[in-house]
């Protein structure tokens, strides 16, 4: 396996970061992933803006997001990749000692690598999930996409006890997004998720953005509201968006069948939508290249 660091690509037996490097010792850092079709970046610009504002917010300067995406593309090829997920990591650095207050100056530290996922043809069915309601008890800076991520791991891990592969995190009574995710729910025929902008605010989820302007073209009513728990537990369907999975369904909720226990109408019909968007968008790249 190969891997881009610091400037370069190298095999992954030769990527070594210095033990006081802040995202070791701090999760002093953001990230992004990127999922890739015949070497096109979905929602790239999207990804890209969301990592200028995440190093913007946490003050880390000496890396810019034309840089990551000239890193993603290396590695991806490195792999010998065309349809793959980049993830993307940039730590404020390794300065010589362990300090709260990081010294002026410090090189960011910058990770990439590539795994190899399925093609946009294999997107044919939404995937079935299981998932688990859980306070959501992280810290109130969700919009930034930290690597601290030890808020989301914990309930992800109490999901797990009731076979749960993600979390659905609700915070004083409303739905807040997923561990890893985006949360969208269906109820008589109304696609609905909370405001990336709320307080406390959301993932600004590149897929998420993707689903609702695929729902919106194909005629799909939306709302980006305030969603209650009561409507999560009562939906008709619920919908899982991240650069990942793209789209799953909820079969099981809490150790429990949900739905039916199979992939509702709307998650076909969104996914469908979701997929023609992303053939657009690969064809777009093709003719501008």
């Amino acid at each position: 396996m190969k891997v881009w660091l610091n400037g370069r690509v190298v095999p992954l037996e030769q990527a070594h970061i210095s033990p006081f490097d802040r995202g070791f010792l701090f999760g002093d850092g953001v990230y992004e992933l990127v999922r890739f079709f015949d070497g096109v970046g979905m929602a790239m610009q999207a990804h890209m803006s969301r990592l200028e504002r995440s190093l913007k917010l946490v003050r880390i300067e000496g890396f810019t997001a034309a840089d990551a995406e000239r890193a993603m593309q290396a590695v991806l090829e490195a792999e010998g990749l065309r349809d793959g997920a980049v993830y993307l990591q940039v730590t404020r650095g390794a300065p010589p000692a362990r300090s709260h207050i990081p010294p002026a100056g410090v090189t960011p530290t910058v990770f990439a690598s590539a795994t190899a996922t399925g093609p946009l043809d294999s997107l044919r069915t939404p995937v079935p999930i299981a998932v688990s309601i859980q306070p959501d008890e992280r810290w109130h800076r969700c919009e930034i996409k930290s690597i601290s991520l030890m808020g989301s791991v914990l309930p992800m891990l109490a999901a797990g006890e009731h076979g749960g592969e993600e979390a659905i995190l609700v915070r004083d009574g409303l739905l807040s997004e997923g561990g890893s995710s985006n949360v969208l729910m269906v109820k008589d025929g109304v696609l609905a998720t909370p405001p990336v902008d709320d307080d406390p605010a959301i993932l600004h989820g590149t897929v998420r953005a993707i689903a609702l302007q695929a729902a919106r073209d194909a005629g799909l009513r939306v709302e980006e509201r305030r969603v209650h728990e009561h409507e999560v537990r009562a939906a008709d369907e619920l919908l899982i968006a991240s650069s990942r999975r793209i789209l799953a369904s909820v079969t099981r909720l809490d150790g429990r069948p949900f739905a039916g226990g199979a992939p509702g109408p709307m998650a076909q019909r969104l996914l469908d939508a979701i997929r023609e968007d992303m053939r657009a968008r690969i064809t777009a790249a093709a003719v501008h290249a």
